[in-house]
Parts: C-alpha cells; structure tokens; sequence
C-alpha cells in the first residue's frame, strides 16, 4: 500500500514540475489567437493590433488565425479541443462566452467549463446606421418610416451584439423588419453600402469610415452616455428610448487546464498593452473602451454577463435553435 502512495504521490510531482518547467519556458514557440469572426471586423482588428504588441513582450510571433460561423461557435468549439498549453487562445466575446448558450440548443462547448478566462480587451458600444437614401435623418424619423411600412425594412447581424441590439429597438420601439443573418459585419455592411440592407446595430469601427465619407447615416449609439469619439451622434436614451442600454465586449480565453503561471504570463502581456498610451489612442479611434481585468475579476465578469445576455435575449425575443 504504501508503494502503492509513493508511486502516486510521484507521478502527481512529475506532473506538477512537468506544468511548472512548461510554464518557465512558456512561449516557446509562436502563439496562436483564434478570432470566431472574419478578417476586417471589430474582434479581428482588435486581436491584430493587441497581438503585435503583445510579441515584442513574449519574444514570440503571435498569429492571428480567423476562423468564422455560427455566431463564433466554430471558433470556440475548435479552441475549447486545443492542448492546454497556451498556446491556443480565443479571442472571446459576448457571442462565444455568454449569449451562444441561451442561442443553441446544442452547443459543442461549454463556456464556463471548456476555457480559463485570462483578461477582458473592451467595452464595445455599437451604432445604429441606415443607408443614406432611407428617408430618414434621425431616430424619431427611422421609427416613424418603419411604423408607417410594417416589415418592408431589413437588417443585417454580423453576430451575437448586433442581434440583440436590434431585437432591443424593434421590441422597444414597436416595428418590424426583418433579420438578415450574415457570417460576420464586414459582409452585411457591404450589403447596407450596396442598398441591399436598410439598415444594421453594429461596431463603430468598420462603420466610422463610411458614416464619415457619407456612405452610412448614423442615427444613435447603444451606451447611456455618447461615445468620446462619436460625439455628434446621440444615445437611444436621448433619442427617445430612454430605456434602452447596450454594450458588447471582447476579450481573452485558454482552454481549461492552462498551467496558472501560463495564464498569469499571458495576462500580465497584454493588460500592459491595453494599458498603454498607444492602445488608449487606438480604441478611441475605433469607438472602444479598455477594460483590463485579472484573470478572477474576468472569469467573475463573464458569469455575470451570462445571466444579463440570457435577460437581453429572452427580453429580445430570441429562443434556443
């Protein structure tokens, strides 16, 4: 019995120092962040500009591999089966972390179980956009013009946040129109720019450039308090939905059994990039917020987001498929 102990008792210690030396060591080679959306949207640039500076702290290339569908799910699902080593990361959001479990009926990953949370990246507040011929300037006149066309209008929703944004305006305001899902924002701008939708809830960032050219209209944005680098376009709440309040968010997962000292390292990197001069200027310029957080205050974050999404959800009208 007592041989039996030993043997026990040193393969335990085995498996410790094994974690241990992995984690002294830790990054040994290029580390890979997968982003559950396309190239080109919010998540995706977030991820590359986080991720270069990220590489000069750890001594590794960090690469940034995009891999789109099912509101994230794919991404997500494919990060949750990954060696537990660090170095296979998500770029989690709402959509992955806390909405997908009250979506689908049969999700292929657990959130809570699947991953170990290492920092928050955002706060993300979104913005209503109309094409610019849509015969309306503001919001009381969008609201009016579709009233006055019951489901003739569409949207489209690139993902989780701009699906239950909108859910939010129509149960709010009263109207109708109909959801055109897409794989990702980029896609379903194009189709706003091209006429094809009328209008989209989504990032500030892949639409600042069009609403500036005068190619989009922005009619609000979804926080209670404008956003700094939005400061012409009013709130829902100022608009006349006093009640209305969204914002998404983005940030930072490993597979579950991640070595501690590994996820300690990790958060440590980028919360020191988030907290930099450079990456204050470059999420005002996309309309964001850093929001860095332990590897505790998020794991506790991302609970409470989960009940408040299945809230949103319910509240929105949306049930499990």
């Amino acid at each position: 019995m007592r041989i039996a102990q030993w043997l026990v008792l040193g393969g335990l210690s085995l498996g410790i120092a094994a974690s241990v030396n992995a984690a002294d060591d830790y990054p040994a080679r290029p580390v890979h962040l997968v982003v559950p959306f396309p190239a080109g949207s919010t998540t995706d640039a977030m991820a590359r500009f986080l991720g270069e500076r990220v590489a000069k702290t750890l001594g590794q290339s960090v690469v940034v591999e995009n891999k789109a569908g099912a509101q994230g799910s794919i991404a997500a699902s494919e990060v949750s089966r990954a060696k537990a080593d660090g170095y296979t990361l998500l770029v989690g959001t709402n959509s992955t972390q806390s909405a997908n479990v009250h979506l689908f009926k049969k999700l292929p990953y657990d959130p809570a179980r699947d991953f170990a949370a290492i920092t928050q990246f955002t706060m993300n507040p979104l913005v209503l956009v109309v094409r610019p011929d849509l015969p309306a300037k503001n919001v009381e006149e969008f609201l009016a013009y579709a009233k006055a066309n019951p489901g003739k209008l569409n949207y489209g929703t690139g993902n989780t946040g701009s699906l239950a944004a909108a859910q939010m305006l129509k149960s709010m305001a009263g109207i109708q129109a109909m959801d055109v899902p897409y794989a990702g924002t980029p896609q379903a701008i194009t189709d706003v720019l091209a006429g094809r939708l009328d209008f989209m809830i989504t990032d500030i960032s892949v639409t600042r450039p069009y609403v500036e050219a005068g190619k989009l209209r922005a009619l609000a944005v979804t926080p209670k308090e404008r956003v700094a680098s939005f400061p012409d376009v009013p709130t829902f709440a100022e608009a006349g939905l006093p009640d209305y309040e969204f914002v998404a968010w983005g940030g930072l997962f490993a597979p579950a059994g991640t070595p501690a000292p590994v996820i300690e390292r990790l958060n440590q990197a980028f919360v020191q990039a988030l907290k930099s001069d450079e990456a204050a200027a470059f999420f005002a310029r996309q309309g964001q917020q850093a929001a860095p957080r332990t590897p505790q205050a998020f794991t506790d974050y991302v609970v409470a987001q989960t009940d408040l999404w299945g809230e949103l959800l319910t509240a929105a009208g949306q049930t499990k498929k």
